[in-house]
């Protein structure tokens, strides 16, 4: 009879903790980065869109599950300030270009092949303007040298870092982060710069070539109708419209700083 008590005891316990967690769970999001109750709280700048499986994984709000992801498991945007403030234009000691560029984080199945230039490196930091050693002489940041320059090659990938959207063209981002295993079966790519700006509204794409064809298509050796390539990131339309909002309304400071600066530079001309 004791026995029996015990065991019955055991499993109330173990209902308990297992439905707190499962309560934890739900109520992540909702409890730290939401304002409740006139409690502080952690914003989160992000514009979000993801899988099912992602949302009950991380225990991300229902609202942003979106089934036309296609070639990936989550994505995140953001207009990000992080990087270094650039100071002297226009012959004026504190005239400031702040920096704030696009930023768009890629979480997908690392089960699937992409054409990493280092397979041995799993994970790497390499934006600049985070440490004091950016202002030291013969020093640069973690990874920065791994990823130099070569033949054939740039960087992390040897393709990847401009989104397709319509006719919209513009130069590539560049990967400041990356983790092959940033969760079990997630890994985690950091584009920054205008390649992942969503300055026009329609569905996106990020094709993803593998060495031989990022080779021959920066040398103009095939045309990228002919190119067929080993993975593509597909962004849904109605994500890249909340994107675009965002990113409209932020760089509204960047073209004021734009026309601050020009004036300053004509003014000092005279």
């Amino acid at each position: 009879m004791k026995i029996i008590q015990f065991y019955v005891i055991v499993l109330i316990f173990s209902s308990s903790i297992i439905t707190q967690a499962a309560e934890s769970n739900e109520n992540h999001y909702e409890k730290y980065s939401t304002f409740k109750n006139g409690k502080v709280f952690s914003y989160d700048p992000y514009v979000w869109a993801y899988t099912k499986e992602f949302s009950e994984k991380f225990s991300m709000p229902n609202e942003w599950i979106d089934n036309d992801l296609k070639g990936l498991i989550a994505v995140a945007f953001r207009m990000t300030t992080v990087g270094t403030l650039y100071c002297g234009y226009g012959k004026t000691e504190n005239s400031c270009w702040p920096p704030l560029e696009c930023q768009m984080d890629i979480y997908y199945d690392n089960k699937i092949k992409l054409p990493w230039t280092r397979e041995e490196i799993r994970s790497d930091l390499l934006q600049r303007g985070l440490y004091s050693t950016d202002y030291l002489k013969f020093s640069s940041s973690r990874g920065i040298r791994e990823y130099s320059r070569y033949e054939g090659g740039f960087g992390v990938l040897e393709s990847g870092g401009v989104i397709q959207m319509k006719k919209d063209h513009s130069s590539e981002a560049s990967i400041k982060f990356f983790d092959r295993g940033f969760s079990q079966g997630i890994g985690l790519i950091s584009y920054t710069g205008l390649g992942v700006c969503p300055r026009v509204i329609s569905k996106g794409y990020m094709n993803i070539y593998d060495k031989d064809t990022a080779y021959k298509l920066s040398r103009g050796i095939i045309r990228k109708e002919n190119a067929t390539p080993m993975h593509v990131f597909e962004f849904p339309k109605k994500f890249i419209k909340r994107a675009n909002v965002l990113y409209k309304n932020k760089n509204v400071d960047n073209v004021k700083v734009t026309r601050r600066l020009l004036k300053q530079f004509k003014d000092s001309q005279k």
